[in-house]
């Protein structure tokens, strides 16, 4: 049987070519990130912090690193050897490196060095964007979400489980040194090798343990001796070390116009900081623009400052946020009765018709409480005296948090607010705005996990993502 096939021979040479105007044509994101580099990003802010000898090898060009960069954090590629072994095969890489070989350790060299500039390229692609008409800055959504830090179950935990673990470690150390001195084992045998590991994992341990008698407030609670930035936070129902990644979205297209790190488990805190950042990163003041928050943000302090700085926030009160304590069911408490303020007069009003009022409040373990103590005369002949007070000869008594009753009129203007048909609909607009964001960086391109330590260094990180993530956006919105 006459058969003919093509040659084929794998051990053979092989010469690639490559049509630049082809790569660029076929991959409208490598387009967005060629052409945004080239005409939007200067060189000079890079070149300021070069310093290389007449003689010596020259610096990789920072515009052929960024455009590494941005490309890789784009696609989901997050790994420094990961992007060099791409340099060799992959035409896009060999495109965007002009055929030019950088090992991982320059990669890793380039982001932390040039972490400052980086953050300048993200504020210069949310000005480009929003000049391209992207971004409106109408309205905004802003969340967080937790991502793992580099870290492992070896050097984490609190104060009693690393005392526990250098009392284990102890423990084999006191063994091998007993077995070396039976055995007479020399010092390059694998054992002493095992001992010195364990000598440094105990002066890590004793070294924070130290920390710990000295009186360090931070080397409280849960710590990783790994990444001592990062903190215990809880997502869904696993808890971890990590970090609160935050962003805020625009309405237009969906564009990251702000973000960034913190290593505190709750949003609480966190409005303030994350306005400030929107304001320094679009260069904007925010007059103008309609700000979604979850009730994670909520507290007095957070209306209090949108108010002071004129802002139209949309901001949901929490549960646990209504400034009373606890009570039992059927029993009447301070949620059940009226509050009001006239003045320096903090004024309640209780079911039974009573009114009480004070003026000063009265601090309970850390916090300041307004009391209100009815007249017990007067509540004789209430019909619901059963209700309020559960045992005989008691002097009841009602309390409010301090923060909470100052700003009431705040808070029931926000209520209030919500509770319109544009209130609802921008909060159903803000979860919807926001939360798919999260879904495309964590579920599509996969980063659920930070492999550089430090804060400083993982808020360069956490823009790049955004960075990459902004730059997809443009290449479907301008160049699809």
């Amino acid at each position: 049987m006459n058969v003919r096939y093509r040659s084929y021979n794998p051990e053979g040479a092989y010469f690639t070519l490559i049509d630049p105007r082809g790569v660029k044509r076929r991959n409208p994101l490598l387009k967005a990130i060629d052409s945004f580099v080239d005409e939007h990003v200067p060189v000079e802010p890079f070149s300021e912090r070069v310093n290389n000898e007449m003689d010596g090898a020259p610096a990789v060009h920072p515009r052929m690193m960024l455009k590494i960069l941005f490309y890789s954090y784009a696609k989901g590629v997050y790994s420094s050897r990961e992007m060099e072994d791409r340099m060799r095969w992959d035409p896009n890489y060999i495109y965007l490196s002009a055929n030019q070989r950088v090992d991982h350790s320059t990669i890793c060299n380039f982001i932390l060095k040039y972490g400052e500039e980086i953050k300048r390229v993200f504020s210069r692609l949310v000005y480009v964007m929003a000049k391209m008409g992207y971004v409106s800055m109408d309205f905004m959504a802003v969340d967080g979400t937790k991502i793992k830090a580099d870290v492992g179950k070896r050097f984490t935990g609190d104060v009693e489980e690393f005392k526990e673990k250098r009392r284990r470690i102890e423990k084999k150390i006191e063994k091998i040194l007993h077995h070396t001195v039976d055995e007479g084992t020399k010092d390059e045998s694998p054992k002493n090798k095992k001992l010195d590991a364990l000598k440094r994992e105990k002066e890590k341990i004793q070294a924070f343990l130290a920390e710990v008698e000295k009186g360090d407030e931070t080397a409280r609670g849960k710590v990783s001796l790994t990444d001592r930035d990062a903190c215990m936070v809880k997502d869904k129902d696993s808890k971890y070390m990590g970090y609160n990644c935050q962003i805020a979205v625009d309405e237009g297209a969906h564009a990251i116009v702000g973000a960034d790190v913190f290593n505190v488990a709750s949003d609480r805190g966190l409005l303030q900081p994350m306005i400030e950042a929107v304001k320094s990163q679009t260069s904007d003041d925010l007059s103008q623009t309609r700000i979604g928050f979850d009730a994670g943000y909520f507290s007095s302090e957070n209306i209090r400052y949108c108010h002071q700085q004129k802002l139209d926030v949309y901001l949901p009160e929490g549960r646990g946020e209504s400034g009373v304590k606890e009570r039992k069911e059927g029993v009447i408490g301070s949620r059940d009765c009226q509050l009001g303020i006239d003045g320096d007069i903090r004024r309640l009003t209780c079911p039974g018709g009573q009114v009480m009022e004070t003026m000063e409040a009265k601090r309970d373990r850390g916090n300041y409480f307004y009391r209100f103590h009815p007249k017990m005369g007067d509540c004789r002949g209430c019909r619901l005296r059963a209700r309020c007070y559960q045992r005989a000869n008691t002097q009841k008594g009602f309390s409010v948090k301090k923060e909470y009753f100052d700003n009431l009129l705040l808070r029931e203007r926000m209520t209030e607010k919500l509770s319109r048909a544009e209130g609802k609909r921008r909060m159903t607009e803000r979860s919807c705005l926001i939360e798919h964001v999260f879904g495309e960086i964590k579920e599509a391109f996969q980063f659920r996990r930070f492999l550089y330590r430090g804060i400083e260094r993982v808020k360069v990180i956490w823009e790049l993502v955004c960075i990459g993530y902004n730059l997809r956006k443009l290449a479907r919105l301008a160049y699809g």
